[in-house]
């Protein structure tokens, strides 16, 4: 039985989202590498993203990092789970990403009750993004009580939730 646990890949994704705690610090990069592969990898502006693709789901995750730091001590800043991603993403190593849910709402809930569970929390702004060159709309939030160093983002896309994000604040 303990060999079955052991072999079971670390739920870093799930156990994130279902917390809605993030701590960077804990989630090495090099970790992370080991456990779901290279993936797909692209930088833009001083941040290297990862990129993976659940099948099963057909549900896209990426993890980021900032180029700052030599590679052995980055961490990883942000884990966004998307109905979309890049063609070239990397198939089947993440845990199953079909029940990430943030505060209630999941992939493909309806954008009114991402704008209510914003809403009920330290709501900061909404408004107009790109993700992959898609045109979204953004709603970034902060969690109520004490600060946790933590950002929230729910990306809307024709009245439905198509990204949930949990990151680090800058």
């Amino acid at each position: 039985m303990a060999g079955a646990a052991a072999a079971r890949p670390r739920q870093y994704v799930a156990q994130s989202f279902a917390k809605r705690d993030f701590v960077p610090h804990v989630y090495d990069q090099s970790e992370v590498v080991r456990a779901y592969g290279p993936g797909w990898v692209t930088v833009d502006r001083g941040v290297q993203y990862r990129w993976y693709r659940d099948a099963v789901s057909d549900r896209w995750l990426r993890l980021a990092s900032d180029m700052d730091p030599a590679p052995f001590y980055r961490t990883i800043d942000e884990m966004l789970v998307s109905s979309f991603g890049p063609p070239r993403a990397v198939s089947g190593r993440t845990e199953s990403l079909a029940a990430v849910e943030l505060f209630g709402v999941t992939l493909g809930s309806p954008a009114a009750e991402a704008v209510n569970a914003a809403k009920r929390r330290h709501f900061l702004r909404r408004g107009p993004t790109r993700l992959l060159g898609r045109r979204v709309e953004e709603i970034e939030f902060l969690a109520r009580g004490p600060d946790t160093g933590l950002i929230y983002r729910y990306f809307l896309q024709e009245g439905r939730v198509v990204g949930l994000s949990v990151a680090i604040t800058e």
